[in-house]
């Protein structure tokens, strides 16, 4: 009986150490069009999602909710975060961008 509590307790220390997150980068568009006479930056926004709820439409969305005049997010970086636990791993993106507002 105690050999088998001593078991399941070092089994359940590896369970629980064994959970890993990483941050790896994935994008950087850092392009701001040409002629800064042209546009207006409204400000910096971010949003972190699931990997099946990520992407521009959903960074432009959060700017438009944020600054209603944007026109275009710019300068859009992602980072993908991963974490991973026993044989499960869940994944979740960091997009950020600059909001502009073309004149």
């Amino acid at each position: 009986m105690k050999k088998t509590c001593i078991v399941l307790l070092v089994s359940a220390l590896i369970a629980v150490i064994s959970g890993c997150t990483s941050m790896g980068f994935v994008s950087d568009a850092g392009a701001f069009p040409a002629d800064a006479s042209t546009y207006e930056v409204l400000g910096r926004v971010s949003i972190k999602a699931s990997a099946k709820k990520s992407g521009y439409s959903k960074l432009y969305q959060a700017a438009k909710d944020l600054y209603p005049e944007t026109d275009d997010v710019v300068n859009v970086k992602i980072d993908r975060k991963r974490t991973v636990f026993l044989i499960f791993v869940f994944e979740s993106y960091e997009m950020s961008g600059i909001a502009i507002d073309y004149k």
